[in-house]
């Protein structure tokens, strides 16, 4: 189980590092471009269709698999707070369940639009090209299916945790409080 879970860690921090590289080089880009075209009147071709069509969507998607790993999901902790460890578990394992189906389910479908997509050769045009979009589609079904995996994961964990009090993957990481939570 720790080698799946080092392998599986391994491939989400490297594609959300991929993300994170995608989210500079966009912003590096609307930079250049408000620049461009403020100061000289030529804005770089096709910024609002990339920015629409690859980074917001591989901003979006990508990250899927870290933030899941990381167990940095939002959630409302009002009726779970004052839970025992081992009953949590129990809530989080039903949680996990829930979310591998919306997501296996959303996995299945998203997939069989980027076959689609991509054997229609699908693109946007622009006032000057053709630009090609379906590798995009793909973002969808990369991060769903890490986070797929670390849902997967995270639910034998708490099913162990919930059954006998141990842990089979390693300890979510505790959440340091911000200066709005401190006393």
């Amino acid at each position: 189980m720790r080698t799946i879970e080092k392998i599986a860690s391994a491939i989400s921090g490297a594609v959300g590092l991929i993300g994170g590289a995608i989210m500079l080089l966009m912003m590096t880009q609307v930079a250049l471009d408000v620049l461009m075209k403020h100061f000289f009147n030529w804005p770089i071709p096709t910024t609002l269709e990339t920015v629409a069509s690859y980074y917001m969507v591989a901003l979006v998607f990508l990250p899927l698999g870290v933030v899941t790993r990381d167990n940095e999901h939002l959630e409302v902790e009002m009726f779970t707070q004052k839970l025992a460890p081992r009953a949590l578990s129990a809530v989080k394992l039903l949680g996990c369940v829930i979310g591998l189906l919306y997501v296996g389910t959303m996995l299945d479908s998203s997939i069989e639009k980027a076959i689609k997509m991509t054997e229609r050769g699908e693109e946007w045009e622009t006032a000057t090209f053709h630009m090609q979009v379906w590798p995009a589609r793909w973002f969808l079904p990369i991060g769903a299916t890490l986070m797929l995996v670390w849902l997967a994961l995270q639910a034998l964990d708490n099913l162990s945790f919930a059954a006998t009090g141990k842990r089979l993957i390693s300890e979510p990481k505790p959440h340091e409080p911000t200066e709005d939570h401190a006393a």
